[in-house]
């Protein structure tokens, strides 16, 4: 039994939004028709003859030097059936997408929220490219929202991944930088300053971690988007695999940040400290890099689940879908998904 696509309405619903792009199919069949080219069918026995100046074939077969048949053409009857079906897919295309679009807002909320906390290690030249990046992919869900799947906002999304990406990459090596530059201890009979040193280095990889994060949720709801968009499925598969080892990459800061600042955090020593104090202070920084590295294992799990659950949606609205239109006096009052 057929039901209207907006859920929350009874009756025939999303008319405006389908009536526009049911519109575009007489623009599609006239562009068609002025291209320059007559689609036309050729019946003929044997292989056309190549032009003299391999530009395209002559309508006649030849055999020992004559021409022994010549080609007959006929009309294509179902071309505008066939120009209809690619305007009838260009519409399917972004009704599929319009399954997705509570996804995308949701996801779109959650980078709005890592924006207001972008951390200082951002300079101000990257701190504009994820916001750009962010208010463009809102344009493009208002875009799906209205009933469109714009082919330039297509291509903007490549240079929202190449941006993403180099940020990313920056930020890890930042990060392992960071990790591996251990304190210089510059008192002899004192450990304080280098303890509350040290804790101020795993706050700032803390923030770094977030930063790395937000990249990945940026660039999973830039890939949620590509996916919308038909065609292309080598590249999609290809930029699902690249985040996942860019996941991957960042799990993996956990046990090397482990390793070095464990190392760093059991070396703090002193003269004229007592060992009950010194075991004191290593605990708490042993602690704290504890929960630090708690929390980037969870955002590694988020940008995880994230991926899955797009790729999830992804494979759930590839049903094939039915849509019946309903016309009265040649106007689209009514579309219901079968």
């Amino acid at each position: 039994m057929a039901r209207p696509l907006d859920a929350q309405s009874g009756a025939y619903t999303s008319i405006s939004r389908l009536s526009a792009l049911v519109g575009t199919l007489p623009s599609l069949l006239v562009s068609g028709g002025a291209s320059g080219k007559h689609l036309m069918e050729v019946v003929i026995h044997g292989d056309l003859v190549r032009a003299a100046d391999g530009n395209g074939l002559r309508a006649f077969t030849v055999n020992a030097n004559r021409i022994t048949q010549n080609a007959r053409l006929y009309e294509v009857s179902n071309l505008q059936n066939l120009i209809s079906a690619a305007a009838i897919l260009n519409i399917a295309s972004v009704l599929v997408a319009q399954k997705h679009l509570a996804d995308i807002s949701n996801k779109l909320d959650e980078i709005k929220d890592g924006i207001l906390g972008i951390s200082k290690f951002l300079d101000n030249q990257r701190k504009a490219r994820l916001r750009a990046t962010y208010d463009y992919l809102g344009q493009v869900y208002q875009a799906i929202q209205g009933g469109d799947l714009p082919s330039a906002a297509r291509n903007q999304l490549e240079q929202c991944e190449r941006d993403l990406l180099e940020i990313q990459h920056q930020l890890e090596t930042e990060y392992r930088e960071k990790v591996a530059k251990e304190i210089e201890h510059k008192k002899w009979f004192g450990t304080e300053g280098l303890a509350a040193d040290i804790a101020s280095k795993l706050d700032e990889l803390d923030l770094l971690a977030e930063d790395i994060a937000f990249c990945l949720k940026t660039r999973i709801v830039a890939c949620h988007v590509l996916s919308l968009f038909p065609g292309e499925q080598q590249l999609k598969l290809a930029r699902r695999k690249s985040i996942k080892k860019s996941v991957e990459s960042f799990q993996a800061l956990g046990p090397y940040c482990e390793e070095k600042l464990k190392h760093e955090i059991s070396n703090i020593n002193a003269f004229f400290v007592r060992e009950a104090a010194l075991t004191t202070q290593r605990k708490t920084l042993a602690d704290k890099c504890d929960l630090a590295l708690q929390t980037l294992a969870q955002k590694a799990h988020q940008g995880r689940e994230a991926l899955e659950r797009s790729e999830r949606l992804m494979l759930e609205n590839d049903r094939p879908t039915r849509i019946l239109f309903r016309f009265e006096n040649g106007a689209l009052v009514g579309a219901r998904r079968g």
